[in-house]
């Protein structure tokens, strides 16, 4: 017997390519690319080194910026379900944050500061973790629920959405609002500079010659609740499922033949009562390292053999937005599918052996069906999810 489909009733953006899911798909059509110059964060590579920052939102420096883009993500996704802040429904919801960088920023500038009036002094992080944002939102939206933080790296706001699959399917609430945000900070731009892992003309996932990652920031918002199997005639889109696993091969390292990213992807869809070859489209996690980039290409022929599902990844678009990306990269993925497209592997030219498969290099019309979402994170964390989106006539 399947699971009961969850039913996504709202979806927020925020994101350095534009605010809002239509606006970001209508720039992912048009080949934008969400590339700018550093000036939120101080820092000596703000010259080479462009991000995907967020340029659009007028941003008060010394508020908390996690905050405020999580908000305006939230706004969107309240809206969009017909829910109003501090009504009722909100109330009663569960609200779930996955985030990495919490209110580092603030403690980044506070410590600068420091710096600057006393000299050499030990570098003490003093500000709350990142579940700070979450009871600051639940107090901002009248949320009276369970209220969570999900923090693994890269996989953080789709771990919190599948917790509040669970939390909708237990019947403990009656719907979920999850929130994925996370901003650039000077640790996160310069720890990834150190490891030598960013590529300063942009990422290129699985291209034969790509060289790092392009940091970013973003935020993400979906409204859940459980769907009526019996009617699907409002067309919104259905969370089946998904899965979550550990592959304890490196710290930073996913395992190179693939082996962990296909387990959770199966998982995912044993899960999820899917058969894989149901599947007709794939985002893939594609972080545009030489290693992540290939041992996803090793697990998707693991899975699919020769007939892997067209697939992209978003990150030159959108920029590695870290504990983000799930919330994030859901919320721009469906924002394509539901304007009739499978978006365009952007920044990828050339196959790469090592890889074993090609994403897309052109759109791809889409009239609906299963998809995929693949979320790979620092520590083996990784997370695959399973949606439906309702079938659609197909538009030259």
């Amino acid at each position: 017997m399947n699971p009961v489909p969850v039913r996504i009733a709202g979806l927020g953006l925020v994101s350095a390519l534009g605010i809002g899911r239509g606006p970001v798909a209508a720039r992912i059509r048009a080949g934008d690319i969400g590339l700018h110059r550093l000036t939120s964060v101080a820092s000596p590579i703000a010259d080479r080194v462009p991000v995907s920052q967020v340029v659009e939102l007028d941003i008060d420096p010394s508020a908390p910026r996690n905050d405020v883009l999580a908000t305006e993500a939230v706004r969107q996704a309240l809206a969009e379900a017909g829910l109003a802040p501090r009504g009722p429904e909100v109330a009663a919801a569960a609200l779930l944050v996955g985030s990495i960088t919490g209110d580092s920023n603030l403690a980044e500038t506070r410590y600068r500061r420091k710096v600057l009036e006393q000299g050499a002094v030990p570098c003490v992080t003093i500000e709350p973790p990142a579940g700070r944002i979450a009871s600051r939102l639940a107090e901002t939206l009248g949320v009276r629920g369970p209220i969570l933080t999900s923090c693994s790296a890269c996989t953080s706001s789709a771990n919190a959405m599948l917790t509040a699959v669970h939390l909708l399917r237990q019947g403990r609430v009656p719907r979920a609002i999850v929130v994925g945000t996370d901003v650039l900070t000077a640790t996160l731009i310069h720890g990834f500079d150190s490891l030598m892992l960013l590529d300063v003309g942009g990422c290129r996932p699985f291209d034969r010659s790509r060289k790092g990652i392009q940091v970013g920031e973003a935020a993400g918002a979906v409204v859940l609740e459980l769907a009526n199997p019996d009617d699907a005639s409002d067309g919104a889109p259905w969370l089946l499922g998904g899965a979550s696993r550990c592959d304890p091969f490196h710290m930073t390292a996913s395992s190179p033949d693939g082996s962990g990213a296909e387990a959770v992807m199966r998982a995912a869809c044993a899960q999820s009562g899917v058969d894989p070859a149901d599947i007709v489209a794939i985002k893939a996690h594609g972080t545009g390292t030489p290693d992540n980039d290939a041992a996803e290409g090793h697990a998707l022929r693991r899975l699919f053999g020769d007939a892997v599902p067209p697939f992209a990844s978003l990150k030159r678009y959108l920029g590695h937005t870290m504990g983000a990306a799930g919330t994030v990269e859901l919320a721009a993925f469906l924002g394509c599918l539901q304007a009739g497209f499978v978006p365009a592997c952007a920044g990828f030219a050339e196959d790469d052996p090592e890889v074993g498969v090609a994403p897309l290099r052109q759109h791809a019309p889409f009239a609906g069906g299963t998809v995929m979402l693949n979320y790979f994170g620092f520590g083996g964390n990784s997370v695959s999810l399973l949606v439906r989106m309702p079938r659609r006539e197909v538009r030259p």
